[in-house]
């Protein structure tokens, strides 16, 4: 029983706890004991709260410090960028609070989804064996979205020391930037976590397929179909818990890249116009942390919708489970489970292509 409990604790690695820390989850794992936790976590959220407060104060009080004053639309536009990394992460963790119920339900389920693959993964191991690589893709992950952006913002500002407003401005909300990617790091999880039980989801139906060498019978095959159909439920409704949980968490980083992205935009615009800018390289350095972050966020998120929406494997997992004589109740969840990939798969149809398109596309043959 200790050992299952390891087990479970260890398929996100050792960030989890980093979430925890930072009050963007106030959940435990299973098996985990957050007394001492808590503690550190109130410590932490209040550290980070009082200075967020701080240097919001600071900025409205004083704003000749941080921002440019140039004309009234400069300063607007100062005070935007400079403002929103402030409020965004004080939003993820009101919703870490209010959506404490949602990410219990979230913990739940991942624990009876695991238990369905350990209890009848048809390789031994292999649960074991994807939650390495869960484990590998959540680090992987981590280090791209915020080690990568976190050098590009310390080495503009250690080049724009002799600019002594951009240069405090640039220290007073840096790490207001670190922290919202650490937000969003904790959703990349949930999204890398979907992705992962999808793709163990489609090896096991593959491993449901007979073939040479391996022969299941009808029972065994509908028993299985049984287990995978109910993880299939279980992984659609955790989608959705995990929608609910993180939704209005990106919208607000998605609006302050949004705005952050245009106003670099000009800035940009405006440095190559201007032949005494000092600041050109720095000015187009600006613009990378955002630019990656839209990126990895879009490209997470489309490889987890691919994994969920790969009707063509499971379309041919399944098929090769239908081409052999079964039960008729057997035939009747081959079918559902077809149709719930497919009603998904073809919203991303596009309206010009046809099913004959398809058919040539992947060598089917009209029957």
């Amino acid at each position: 029983m200790a050992q299952r409990h390891v087990h479970f604790d260890r398929r996100f690695g050792p960030v989890y706890p980093l979430f925890q820390l930072l009050g963007f989850s106030l959940v435990p794992l299973r098996g985990q004991a957050l007394t001492s936790l808590y503690t550190l976590t109130a410590v932490f959220v209040s550290f980070y709260t009082v200075g967020e407060l701080i240097v919001l104060a600071y900025s409205l009080t004083t704003p000749e410090a941080v921002f440019f004053l140039s004309d009234a639309a400069g300063t607007f536009a100062d005070a935007i960028q400079f403002v929103i990394p402030l409020i965004v992460p004080l939003v993820s963790l009101l919703l870490s609070l209010v959506k404490r119920s949602t990410q219990k339900r979230i913990a739940r389920s991942m624990d009876r989804i695991d238990k369905l693959f350990e209890a009848h993964e048809t390789t031994p191991g292999s649960l074991e064996r994807f939650n390495r690589q869960l484990t590998e893709d959540i680090l992987a992950k981590m280090l791209v979205y915020n080690v990568i952006p976190a050098v590009s913002e310390f080495f503009i500002i250690s080049r724009i020391s002799a600019n002594a407003i951009w240069h405090r401005n640039w220290l007073l909300k840096v790490w207001f930037f670190i922290l919202i990617r650490l937000g969003d790091s904790f959703f990349l999880l949930h999204v890398q976590y979907l992705r992962n039980r999808y793709r163990l989801l489609n090896n096991e139906l593959q491993l449901s397929v007979p073939c040479k060498g391996r022969n299941i019978s009808i029972d065994a095959t509908h028993r299985r179909l049984v287990h995978l159909k109910m993880v299939q439920n279980l992984l659609k409704d955790l989608t959705g818990e995990v929608s609910d949980r993180f939704g209005w968490q990106l919208f607000g980083v998605i609006t302050m890249l949004f705005i952050c992205t245009t106003i670099d935009g000009y800035w940009m615009y405006a440095s190559l116009h201007h032949d005494g800018n000092l600041y050109k390289v720095e000015s187009f350095l600006c613009g990378i942390s955002p630019l990656l972050m839209f990126f990895v966020l879009f490209t997470t998120c489309q490889r987890c919708l691919d994994e969920v929406c790969s009707g063509e494997m499971t379309f041919y997992h399944l098929h090769g489970v239908f081409s052999r004589p079964l039960p008729t109740k057997t035939i009747m969840l081959i079918f559902a489970s077809i149709t719930s990939y497919l009603v998904i798969y073809i919203n991303f149809i596009p309206k010009t292509d046809t099913f004959d398109d398809y058919n040539k596309e992947h060598n089917l043959v009209t029957t």
